[in-house]
Parts: C-alpha cells; sequence; structure tokens
C-alpha cells in the first residue's frame, strides 16, 4: 500500500518535473529570452510605473473635470443671457406697440381736426354763399 503511494508521488514528480524541464528547452518568444531576472525587472518596473499612470489619469481626469465645470459655467452665462434678451425682447416688443398705438391715435385725432376745420370752413363759405344767394334772389 505504501509502496503504491510512493510509486505514485514518484510518477507525479517524474511527471511535473518533465513537463517543467519540456517548458524550458522549448524556446519561446522572443521577449521571454531574458530569463526570469529580466521578467522580475520588468514586473517591477511595471509595479513603479503604475503610480505615474495613475497620477496621469488622475490629472488628465481633473482636467475633464475643469473643462466641463468650465462648459457648465458658459452653458449657465449664455442661459441667463438669454434669459435677458428675451426679456429685453419683450419689453421692446411692448414698447413699439405702445409706440404704433400712439402714432395712430395722433393720426387720428389729425385727421378729425381736419375734417372738423374743413367742415367749419365749408360751412362759413357756405353761409356766405347762401346770404349772397338769398340777397340776390330778394333784389329780383
Amino acid at each position: 500500500m505504501q509502496f503504491q503511494r510512493w510509486c505514485r508521488r514518484a510518477l507525479l514528480l517524474f511527471v511535473t518535473a518533465v513537463a517543467a524541464c519540456s517548458s524550458l528547452y522549448i524556446p519561446a518568444a522572443p521577449h521571454a529570452q531574458g530569463g526570469f531576472f529580466s521578467d522580475m525587472y520588468q514586473g517591477i518596473k511595471d509595479i513603479t510605473e503604475l503610480p505615474s499612470e495613475v497620477n496621469e489619469l488622475k490629472e488628465s481626469y481633473r482636467q475633464t473635470q475643469d473643462k466641463l465645470e468650465e462648459a457648465n459655467a458658459t452653458l449657465e452665462a449664455y442661459r441667463q443671457q438669454n434669459e435677458a434678451l428675451l426679456e429685453q425682447n419683450r419689453e421692446l416688443t411692448e414698447s413699439v406697440a405702445a409706440l404704433t398705438m400712439a402714432q395712430q391715435v395722433r393720426e387720428n385725432q389729425s385727421r378729425k381736426l381736419r375734417i372738423m376745420i374743413l367742415t367749419g370752413v365749408l360751412l362759413i363759405a357756405g353761409y356766405f354763399v347762401v346770404l349772397r344767394l338769398i340777397r340776390v334772389l330778394l333784389r329780383r
């Protein structure tokens, strides 16, 4: 029983060793030629470069946030300017309507005054014409 366990363990150890050795002797991709130390150096280098990359990402994020805040501020300024212009436009429209109405009232009053003056002149002229006609008729 123990002999079988020992054989199994030995066989497992042999298969593992053969697999490990065969992977050592199989030529790998060109970037794997450096070995353990170059891989470890590259790994440490990658790990030490991570904080700078994180800092770059943070800076990029901050710049993007600043641009977004600036765009929002510009948008808010445009919105307020638009509201002010709409209010000014409404006031100007009301002023134009009031001026137009005042102009129409003046024109109506002017027309009425001209008609009254013309009517008065015609009545006075008619009065003198009628008086002359009556005098001419009475003399005959």
